[in-house]
């Protein structure tokens, strides 16, 4: 999985064979060590919740979720991405994007065999 962040906005981009134990296993996790000791994951998870997409942050754990209904016709079908914003105490929004992992033809050393190559554009410019 690879994780974006900017501003109140969260993107996450899922490789074919992490869709696959998403389906599953009902989660996919990645995690970062850092040199203080500290492990930061940030995890995909199918679970029944009311919204469309959902995050929490507990224990430097990054947790979103996504509705089984949601999951299952994203999963099963050739839909791209699920995204959503959600309303913040401070009048912003924070937006979360899920997508399913493109090529990426601007960068010739990436390994890119578990990417959904049948999604992307013809000349996809850059990620």
């Amino acid at each position: 999985m690879k994780l974006r962040t900017t501003h109140n906005s969260i993107r996450i981009r899922i490789r074919k064979s992490e869709l696959t134990q998403l389906q599953e296993k009902q989660w996919v996790e990645e995690s970062i060590q850092f040199p203080n000791g500290v492990l930061f994951t940030f995890a995909l998870k199918i679970q029944e919740i009311k919204s469309l997409v959902d995050a929490d942050l507990v224990d430097n754990q990054l947790v979103l979720s996504i509705s089984k209904k949601e999951a299952t016709n994203w999963i099963n079908s050739n839909q791209v991405g699920i995204e959503t914003k959600i309303d913040l105490p401070n009048n912003e929004q924070l937006h979360l994007l899920i997508e399913k992992d493109f090529p990426c033809l601007d960068r010739p050393n990436e390994d890119k065999s578990d990417t959904f190559w049948e999604l992307a554009n013809d000349n996809p410019e850059t990620c």
